[in-house]
Parts: C-alpha cells; sequence; structure tokens
C-alpha cells in the first residue's frame, strides 16, 4: 500500500563502453530484472508494476542502468544515469531507445560534473533522450567524477521518481 516503490540505485568505478548495453547471462543488469525484482516484489509489500519502479545508476553503475533499461523496455517508469553514456549512439543504441520509450517511460534524469570524464557521454545521452522525445531533463554541476556530486543528482533524481502518483 501507499507510494513504496521498489527502486534499485546501484555504484561500481568505471563507465560504459562503445554499442548498446547488453547483459550476459548472470550479469547484474539480467539478474536485475529476472532475479532481483521478482524476489523483491514476491517477498515484500511494494508497489509491483512498471509505474511504480526507479533505477539509477552512476558511472560504472549507470552503464548496469542502461543495460537494464535498454533491453527490457516497459520494466521502469523512471531512469537515472549520473555520469554515464555509450560511446557511440549508432542505429542499434537508437532502435533500444525507441523500445525503451515506447514501453512508458515516465521520466529520464540525466546529470554529469562539468570537468567529468564522462560528461560528454552523459551529453550524447541526454541529445538522443531528448531527440526521441522522452520527458527528461540533464543536469550539470561543478565538478568531476565524484561521489558528491552524484549524492546530489540522486536526491534530484528521487525527487520527482519518488513522488506519490495522482489516483485517476
Amino acid at each position: 500500500p501507499g507510494s513504496r516503490r521498489a527502486g534499485t540505485a546501484n555504484a561500481a568505478a568505471g563507465g560504459g563502453r562503445g554499442g548498446p548495453p547488453q547483459p550476459y547471462a548472470g550479469s547484474y543488469p539480467e539478474s536485475l530484472v529476472k532475479d532481483v525484482i521478482p524476489f523483491v516484489e514476491k517477498r515484500f509489500r511494494v508497489l509491483a508494476a512498471k509505474d511504480d519502479r526507479a533505477i539509477a545508476g552512476l558511472s560504472m553503475g549507470g552503464g548496469h542502468t542502461l543495460a537494464a533499461t535498454n533491453n527490457n523496455p516497459g520494466t521502469f517508469a523512471y531512469i537515472g544515469v549520473f555520469s554515464s553514456g555509450p560511446q557511440a549512439i549508432d542505429e542499434a543504441y537508437q532502435k533500444q531507445l525507441e523500445a525503451v520509450k515506447g514501453g512508458g517511460v515516465n521520466f529520464y534524469w540525466l546529470g554529469a560534473g562539468t570537468t567529468d570524464t564522462a560528461r560528454e557521454r552523459t551529453v550524447n545521452l541526454s541529445s538522443a533522450v531528448k531527440k526521441e522525445g522522452f520527458n527528461t531533463t540533464y543536469r550539470e554541476i561543478p565538478g568531476r567524477h565524484y561521489w558528491f556530486l552524484w549524492r546530489d543528482f540522486l536526491a534530484q533524481y528521487a525527487q520527482i521518481a519518488f513522488q506519490p502518483q495522482a489516483k485517476s
């Protein structure tokens, strides 16, 4: 009951590599969708629907977020990517974004630091997401590839992702 959502945030060092994100057997993105979410939704009192699921990741966790969402359209309503993005957005990646958009994402949040090593990739992803017509925002604050930026981003993202939804 209420507005408790099954939210997932992950973090690790590193960053996304080129091409569309592809989970492999036993990878975190695959396990998240096939194992973790069903486990949580079966054993805990959470709202178990796409519109009640949020995912966010920073750095390499942002790459995992992209792999989980791009390969499972219609699973998450709120996506947050902090200091991450693909090396290039090719036709295959664009098709994944189209499928994610078609899956009904309510909000796609992106952010990076002004001197962040992943800034360019995040900006490119932001442009692609805007071009695809997502409800989105991109935030940039002074700083590098550091936790204190992501902490601020998570606070901003959570205010959007965890707002109670109006009943229709």
